[in-house]
């Protein structure tokens, strides 16, 4: 994450968690697509819920209330204790976190409903059952009781520590320097009185509990903030992370994520937000919608606004917005310069037509080659398509045709990878166009747009060669490695490794299968 996407993180994290003034928008009415009509729905058919079945939410209020009841005493002895909210010292590397899932709770619950319960007993109801309503009508008003319905091995633990850290009390208000104020403003160990206050009568004002000056996406950094993790955890994080992003859709006016959403999108502000496994999650977020454009046009490009990713191109294929520079199984046709004028050639052992420039009298294949025979076991051995690493076991059909993508062979391999009249690349070759176009000017050389290792400045292709940045395949063929580096092999048996200053030449014993490499091909 950038140092501004951090600032601006750490800024609407600090200005909601420090402030007893509103913390967040309740709702957009200009940009929300779904309408009223459905959280309406939802909240009859969660008070439905709550009042046919005895559910996991029940039972997790029953033993809820005795483990609050007690945890106070059991803490005690090892924590540290104010106004009743006990939490325990930072858990050691040695220690898991599900050793202090004994403990269930730590007192946050207790105290959130302290007035609510107080209001309750004057009412005439018993301590049990004043707990128990007031603790229902917590989770209700904040949107939890049908998530814990869906999730019961969400822990009392996840969701006081999350509680806490949303709603403390916090010792002083937000300066202008806010880059460290959430580590300078520790606070105490109580809740915000202005929101035990509110929540008195069993409600809660949006202006006192929502979290929507915190982007939806950037409430994936919380819980590590606040979790007593230690080096070992698993469900810790999505689980408090379901917390939050329930909170915040409530404040949304959003329903409730389940099958009867179907493929409704709701959008707020620039936001686009579908239903994806019982969560909202954005399409910026899935990697469909980049700058508020959503992919909807194979090849088409786009440059990222935000953070360290500014300035980088991306290009859609099949609904997904890919990095150009980390696209190794994406078609050629997606790479060429559309300002340069360059020529073909057919191979015929496959029919393969491919791309073509000339520079210095040398016509060099202007893409890597794709070229694969199923009946040469050095080929189906020796060779891959990054789109086929998934499989441990090559799947043959994957591995066949790249579909336009480059081909990745191995030393062995590529001495046959060029058809007849066309050969591989030697030293001089390459020191021939490196040298003219000069090792500070090789980003004439690479895919337009894209972005070569060690600075970011936006390559031409001039030449139209169109070097695009496919790094290699590890010996074993299971993994890509982009290295931001172009790499293609030479006749020498050597590959050349070129980035935006320089072009390195290693050799590789060819008794073994070594790396996996693209191939160019230059016409003899």
């Amino acid at each position: 994450m950038s140092q501004l996407r951090y600032l601006f993180l750490v800024c609407s994290i600090a200005f909601f968690a420090c402030t007893n003034d509103v913390a967040g928008t309740w709702e957009d009415e200009n940009t929300l697509a779904l309408q009223s009509s459905s959280s309406v729905a939802e909240s009859s058919a969660e008070s439905s819920s709550s009042e046919t079945k005895p559910s996991s939410s029940e039972e997790r209020l029953s033993s809820s209330q005795k483990s609050l009841s007690s945890s106070s005493e059991t803490l005690n002895s090892s924590s540290s204790s104010i106004d009743g909210i006990h939490f325990p010292p930072p858990i050691q590397c040695a220690v898991s976190p599900r050793a202090l899932k004994a403990v269930a709770t730590y007192g946050v619950v207790d105290a959130f409903i302290a007035k609510r319960v107080a209001a309750l007993t004057e009412q005439g109801l018993n301590s049990d059952s004043a707990k128990n309503m007031a603790t229902e009508e917590l989770y209700r008003e904040l949107g939890l009781d049908t998530l814990f319905q869906d999730r019961p091995q969400i822990t009392d633990e996840q969701l006081e520590y999350t509680l806490f850290f949303l709603y403390k009390n916090r010792e002083k208000k937000p300066s202008e320097d806010t880059l460290f104020f959430l580590y300078e403003n520790e606070g105490t160990n109580e809740l915000s009185p202005a929101i035990v206050e509110d929540f008195a009568d069993g409600k809660l004002e949006p202006e006192n509990y929502c979290i929507n000056g915190i982007s939806f996406a950037d409430l994936d950094y919380l819980p590590k903030m606040y979790l007593n993790l230690g080096c070992y955890y698993g469900d810790e994080v999505s689980n408090s992370l379901a917390i939050l992003r329930n909170i915040w859709r409530k404040c949304s006016n959003m329903p409730y994520c389940n099958e009867n959403v179907g493929d409704t999108i709701i959008t707020i502000g620039k936001d686009h937000f579908v239903c994806e496994n019982k969560s909202w999650i954005t399409l910026e977020m899935q990697g469909k919608e980049i700058n508020g454009q959503i992919c909807n046009e194979n090849g088409s490009r786009i440059k990222a606004d935000w953070g360290v990713y500014r300035n980088v191109t991306y290009i859609c294929h099949e609904g997904y917005w890919r990095n150009i520079s980390e696209s190794a199984d994406l078609p050629a046709e997606y790479f060429f310069n559309p300002d340069f004028e360059y020529g073909t050639f057919t191979d015929p052992r496959d029919g393969h037509v491919y791309k073509t420039t000339v520079y210095e009298g040398q016509t060099w294949l202007a893409q890597d080659i794709d070229y694969y025979d199923s009946s040469d076991t050095l080929f189906s051995n020796q060779s891959r398509c990054p789109k086929s690493l998934a499989y441990r076991d090559v799947d043959e059909d994957k591995n066949k045709y790249c579909n336009g993508a480059s081909r990745f062979y191995t030393v062995n391999a590529s001495k046959k990878a060029c058809p007849e009249g066309w050969r591989l690349p030697r030293k001089e070759d390459w020191q021939t166009i490196s040298y003219n176009v000069k090792t500070n000017e090789t980003l004439k050389l690479f895919v337009k747009e894209s972005h070569v290792t060690g600075i970011y400045r936006n390559a031409t292709d001039e030449f139209g060669l169109s070097l695009r940045l496919d790094g290699s395949i590890e010996y074993s063929g299971g993994s890509w490695y982009s290295h931001n580096y172009n790499m293609f092999w030479l006749e020498e048996g050597e590959y050349v490794r070129t980035g935006d200053f320089s072009s390195v030449f290693s050799s590789i014993d060819p008794r073994g299968n070594g790396e996996f490499i693209p191939v160019r091909c230059i016409k003899k």
